[in-house]
């Protein structure tokens, strides 16, 4: 059934590459109006592209990619009367040429009209989506649901990608998941190699609706590849159309995966299924602590019931640490006596075996970086120091909020050391508007962040952590003078000119390439609360500059100021002490409670 349906779609998709659907200002007479091209051969890629209306000018608006040519598309329609664009009267099927030399057009119909306004200066490449159900209401009512469809994928030289099937896309992220612009993961049906980045099936697709400057994600992910850490993203600006409709300027990004050309270790995962063959793990009891509460857990672990584990256990492994909160989501993954909830990424269905060894490794990682007494060399047994620099500096010069708290990973080979990385997700990163958390204003470039990341934990008083009690990695290593000279030096020599080079490219040349989209974008979601087009260049060119201004300050800062010991942030008064007393003191009674309804089996 399923390969009848793609047959059928494909089909119906070839008869036209292009089509721009249209209706006249009120649903009267115009039930239709397309701009299309035949499709060349028996495999023709099919595109739809209807229009938008603005709720801030009333106006219709075509996102058009630069690439597609008006002279080799025809005008089709369907209307209970004659149509015309300005004084052309429009035959159904006869050529879009006319349209060649416009940006707005009156469409016409029995005496109603309504203006539209073709956009064609985006030159960044399309993704184009159809879903199964020719809808997104249901992934949108679950991040989780996964649905079907076709896919294509054209460059900005208007050359085809990639056109198939695709397995499924589903919603994406946390924070982000919450706005109005949604991010997704998809799958391809078969292994591609988009745009030059590894072949593989798994993609994302980043919205970045809270970044007006769309640059944060791309500025850091340049900057840490041009610093040679390892697995860093790769990422290509596209414009996003699903289901006929664009949805705005994204980012397609490789995921953070075990894989040959992504994180290129061991699978775990992939063993186990050998050594467990028929076996659908997601059949399998759970073993451990888990549930809502999971991730408050110190010392907790979580599992599933796998009956065999293959000879080597000692890796691969994909880390996330991540918040509290989230981690009674994920499905294997232990809390360190830290209070760092840390996810199992790969293999995501993990044993008993392979969780208490992984656990028990970090936990020897963690009890190393937090001893005050600990040399480069006890760290180095453990974990991969110069990936450890790598991480701090990028987290440090970024500003990222969630630095060694949340999206924060590490993978370990076999018989191999754990590794810092990859870095990912900096959306909220550079932040040039008000920012603090834990005390700390982010938003000046002028101040250390990452030296005092600090984890979330539930209290009685809310998140009141400091420094001192609960340090990510990252702070409690900024604390040891012999990692801030190696910072120093890594800072000196590499990472300053990496991402010197990363913000001026990012500043013009990724600037320029991607500010059709941007204007796009804004109009589409209402980004600076106009639609007009020089007035939105001029605020987008002042929020990219925004952004690559904090870049160069920051940069400085830590130029002139790293290499000696990060100090606390602030100092604690008579009453902080008190409430972190009770704090603690309630802690420990509130886990307790949770580990007795563990055990009655109510949580």
């Amino acid at each position: 059934m399923k390969k009848l349906i793609s047959i059928l779609m494909a089909a119906i998709l070839s008869f036209s590459v292009v089509s721009l659907s249209a209706f006249a200002a009120d649903g009267g007479a115009i039930s239709d109006f397309s701009l299309g091209m035949s499709a060349e051969g028996e495999e023709g890629t099919g595109i739809e592209i209807e229009w938008y209306e603005s709720s801030v000018d009333g106006c219709r608006y075509l996102f058009v990619p630069q690439y597609l040519d008006m002279n080799s598309m025809n005008i089709y329609f369907e209307a209970d009367a004659d149509v015309y664009i300005g004084e052309n009267k429009l035959e159904n099927g006869c050529s879009a040429a006319l349209l060649a030399d416009k940006t707005e057009f009156t469409l016409s119909c029995a005496g109603e009209s309504c203006s539209v306004k073709l956009l064609r200066d985006s030159a960044v490449s399309s993704v184009f989506i159809e879903t199964a159900s020719g809808s997104l209401d249901a992934i949108h009512a679950d991040k989780e649901h996964k649905e079907e469809g076709n896919i294509t994928i054209i460059n900005s030289d208007g050359e085809e990608e990639c056109c198939g099937e695709l397995e499924y896309i589903k919603g994406r992220g946390n924070s982000t998941w919450g706005f109005a612009k949604k991010p997704y993961n998809i799958k391809l049906d078969k292994k591609a190699n988009l745009f030059g980045m590894g072949k593989s099936k798994k993609w994302s697709l980043l919205a970045n609706y809270d970044d007006a400057s769309l640059v944060r994600n791309a500025l850091a992910y340049t900057a840490a590849k041009n610093a040679g850490l390892p697995y860093t993203p790769e990422f290509e600006a596209v414009d996003l159309y699903i289901n006929n409709e664009y949805q705005g300027a994204y980012l397609l990004t490789t995921r953070v995966e075990i894989d040959e050309t992504r994180v290129d270790i061991t699978d775990l995962e992939k063993e186990n299924e050998k050594v467990n063959e028929d076996v659908d793990f997601e059949t399998l009891s759970r073993g451990g602590t888990y549930g809502t509460f999971s991730g408050y857990i110190e010392g907790s672990k979580k599992w599933i019931d796998i009956e065999n584990n293959p000879a080597n256990i000692t890796g691969g492994y994909l880390l996330e640490n991540e918040l509290p909160s989230r981690y009674c989501d994920e499905i294997s993954g232990f809390v360190t006596e830290g209070s760092q909830a840390v996810v199992v990424k790969s293999p995501e269905y993990a044993s008993k075996a392979q969780v208490e060894y992984i656990s028990d490794y970090y936990q020897r990682f963690e009890n190393v970086i937090r001893s005050e007494s600990s040399t480069q060399a006890d760290v180095a047994k453990l974990c991969d120091v110069d990936s450890l620099v790598k991480v701090y500096l990028i987290n440090e010069w970024t500003a990222n909020h969630d630095a060694g708290i949340t999206s924060s990973y590490f993978y370990k080979p076999v018989d191999d050391v754990l590794y810092a990385g990859p870095v990912w997700d900096f959306d909220g990163s550079f932040p040039t508007s008000a920012k603090s958390r834990f005390g700390i204003d982010y938003s000046n470039p002028a101040t250390w962040t990452a030296a005092h990341s600090r984890l979330y934990a539930i209290t009685y008083f809310g998140a009141g952590n400091t420094t001192n009690d609960s340090p990510t990695y990252l702070s409690s290593l900024a604390k040891k003078q012999w990692f801030v000279t190696l910072a120093k030096e890594e800072w000196e020599n590499v990472m300053k000119t990496a991402v010197q080079k990363a913000t001026e490219y990012i500043g013009t040349e990724y600037y320029e390439h991607i500010e059709g989209s941007a204007v796009n974008n804004a109009i589409r979601w209402n980004r600076f609360g106009t639609t007009d087009t020089a007035a939105i260049k001029t605020a987008f060119a002042s929020q990219v500059k925004k952004v690559t201004d904090f870049s160069s300050a920051k940069s400085a800062f830590i130029s002139g100021n790293i290499g000696t010991v990060a100090q606390p942030w602030s100092e604690k008064t008579v009453w902080d002490n008190i409430k972190d007393a009770f704090n603690i003191f309630l802690n420990d009674v509130f886990e307790d409670i949770l580990v007795i309804f563990r055990l009655i089996n109510v949580v």
